[in-house]
């Protein structure tokens, strides 16, 4: 049976996160056999025999890569984006399969991956979906009829990557262009892979944004059946944003099967911070009487 190869980049701030993607993953892709690698500034001992205990009931692998990196120091960061975002720049550095598959840690995979495998990348850098609303080519020093991807997740060109030496190329474009940089290494990596990639179909990267009642007026970048299939028969949900499903005011559509799969890992107790007994009591108030008093108030 074929092996393929998964990457995942996190620190100690999201390991439950991603032993709920792990085990979407596993369960959702029993067929298949993973090399799965995460790339991480550190991990403790726990924490990894954890995730191994997950693993280990399908015929899969984990591996676990602890890399330094200072040499993010001198990148952006802010509240929402941390040096962790930048640890999937550093898997031509350390894996050596020619393709790889990179997803980010807050995501779950609702059905087979095998569909993102069978394509060929040929001399392209990259696989990706489309991020909606970009309009900073002259920023980024990118050609104006280069399109924009989102880098939650990746089918990589590892042999290329390592080739073109694109992780050198973007740390150094991020650190040279500080103040375009709005989205870290996602923004380094559109900008020096410039159009150079190949666009796979929404469901692969459901992105939240695509939930909003005026996105197809507002971005119109997607055909109907293309937005109609993510919404309904979602590959993998990327739970995009700063609201997330493990928040407790979180309203996402698919919020429910992070916790389905949560109840499935060491971490199943799990409380979400925000459970305050106001949030309890505002969760608990119908819609319609918000909306009156919503009317009320103005």
């Amino acid at each position: 049976m074929k092996k393929y190869s998964i990457v995942f980049a996190t620190d100690e701030n999201y390991i439950q996160h991603l032993s709920v993607a792990i085990v979407s993953l596993l369960i959702n892709n029993d067929d298949c056999n993973f090399d799965i690698y995460i790339i991480c500034s550190g991990m403790s001992k726990e924490n990894f025999v954890q995730l191994q205990s997950i693993v280990n009931k399908y015929q899969s692998i984990l591996h676990k890569i602890v890399i330094n990196d200072e040499v993010f120091d001198t990148l952006v960061t802010n509240h929402h984006f941390t040096k962790a975002n930048y640890y999937r720049l550093l898997i031509s550095k350390f894996i050596e399969d020619d393709i790889v598959l990179y997803l980010d840690s807050d995501i779950v995979v609702n059905r087979s991956l095998k569909g993102l495998f069978d394509i060929n990348l040929g001399s392209s850098y990259i696989a990706a979906v489309l991020n909606p609303g970009f309009h900073r080519h002259q920023e980024l020093k990118m050609n104006l009829d280069s399109e924009y991807f989102n880098s939650g997740v990746m089918l990589i060109n590892n042999k290329l990557w390592k080739i073109y030496n694109i992780t050198d190329k973007v740390i150094k474009f991020v650190d040279d262009n500080q103040s375009v940089i709005q989205f870290v290494d996602q923004c380094g990596l559109n900008a020096v892979i410039n159009g150079k990639w190949i666009k796979i179909p929404l469901k692969f990267n459901q992105q939240v944004v695509i939930f909003e009642k005026d996105f197809k007026e507002k971005y119109n970048c997607f055909a109907d059946d293309e937005l109609n299939e993510a919404k309904e028969n979602p590959v993998i949900i990327h739970y995009t944003g700063s609201s997330k499903p493990w928040h407790f005011r979180n309203k996402h559509p698919y919020k429910h099967l992070y916790w389905k799969y949560l109840r499935m890992t060491p971490f199943k107790r799990y409380i979400p911070e925000d459970l305050t007994v106001l949030n309890a009591i505002k969760w608990m108030i119908p819609k319609s009487i918000k909306e009156f008093l919503k009317g009320f108030k103005k």
